[in-house]
């Protein structure tokens, strides 16, 4: 799974980057901008990016850890980690932005608390709900979708509110069950060709209607289209990243990787990489663009979208190093008083 791992990664790395250094600060394109078209043409790639949800869900899976208490300092360690991001990225006004680390946070506390009272069944019923029911819901709540708590589970109204609850839970769960359903399988072929079949046939059911990816949005790249987008794109992306882990599983997962090389560093080190390349490719942009207009493709912009892939490889050789093999610990205590 490594490779898929690597793919997603870097996807999320390139994007982040292109659209740091193509758009303004408020993330608007122009349409007179040499990229609009460009960006328009590859928004299909953002189906990587939907897919880490989805990952995380399996990764969750297959770790085994379920001990609440556990879950709790992990959900409590990632939404920090998010705020803190927020605040250094965006400045204080943007400290409790919901997006995806938060996201994930609840959904893994979400899982457990199902897991734990309800049986996996409670997974599987839950992740249709959220996924089916996220437009009735939406259209239901629209006139309280200013709510702060509201928003994180339907989305903000403005679309300042990221991977909402419905239907993003879904795609984390679905991930969850995949993994879950590939131990008590045993990862057999009949298992990998049933849900290789599945995803398949979701796609090509949305390509043969000419829905294959979200669609740019040029006032609002990052648009309510993309993150409360309507269930025919959830499918999209739940058959696309079902595909992707049979392939991973088929194709990748014997593997043998360098320690230190790319795809093993990208793979083992998402979530610092994630907040890293944020905080760097928004604020190194903005040092790029008072010097250079980047308004098409020019050498300043590979050289850009290549010091962020290299940035971000170093970023999860440090992971490994410091963090994997301990020789650096975060430690979460309860302090009386």
């Amino acid at each position: 799974m490594d490779v898929i791992k690597f793919i997603c990664v870097a996807v999320m790395v390139f994007i982040h980057a292109h659209l740091a250094l193509v758009a303004d600060k408020y993330y608007v394109i122009a349409e007179t901008s040499g990229f609009f078209k460009i960006t328009d043409q590859l928004m299909f790639i953002g189906l990587f990016i939907t897919t880490l949800p989805m990952l995380a869900g399996y990764v969750f899976r297959m770790n085994k850890r379920y001990e609440f208490e556990k879950i709790i300092k992990l959900a409590a360690l990632l939404s920090f980690l998010g705020f803190f991001m927020n605040v250094v990225t965006w400045g204080v006004d943007y400290t409790f932005s919901w997006n995806i680390l938060q996201f994930i946070s609840l959904s893994f506390v979400i899982i457990a608390i199902l897991v734990e009272f309800f049986s996996i069944y409670g997974v599987f019923l839950l992740s249709l709900v959220t996924i089916f029911g996220a437009e009735f819901l939406r259209s239901s709540l629209s006139a309280f979708s200013d709510n702060y708590f509201i928003s994180i589970f339907i989305g903000a109204a403005d679309g300042s509110a990221y991977w909402a609850f419905f239907p993003w839970f879904g795609v984390v769960g679905l991930g969850f069950l995949f993994a879950h359903y590939q131990l008590k399988f045993k990862n057999s072929s009949s298992f990998r060709t049933n849900v290789m079949v599945g995803g398949s046939l979701l796609v090509a059911a949305a390509f043969f209607q000419g829905k294959t990816g979200p669609e740019l949005g040029q006032y609002s790249v990052w648009s309510p289209s993309i993150f409360q987008p309507e269930t025919w794109l959830i499918l999209v992306i739940i058959g696309f990243s079902l595909a992707l882990l049979v392939l991973g599983n088929t194709f990748f997962n014997k593997v043998r990787h360098s320690k230190y090389g790319i795809i093993n560093s990208y793979s083992r080190g998402i979530l610092w990489i994630y907040i890293a390349q944020m905080f760097v490719s928004y604020k190194l942009s903005f040092l790029v663009k008072s010097f250079f207009t980047v308004n098409k493709p020019s050498l300043v912009y590979f050289a850009f979208i290549i010091f962020m892939f290299g940035f971000s490889w170093l970023v999860g050789v440090l992971s490994i190093k410091l963090l994997q093999e301990k020789k650096m610990t975060i430690v979460l205590r309860k302090i009386n008083g």
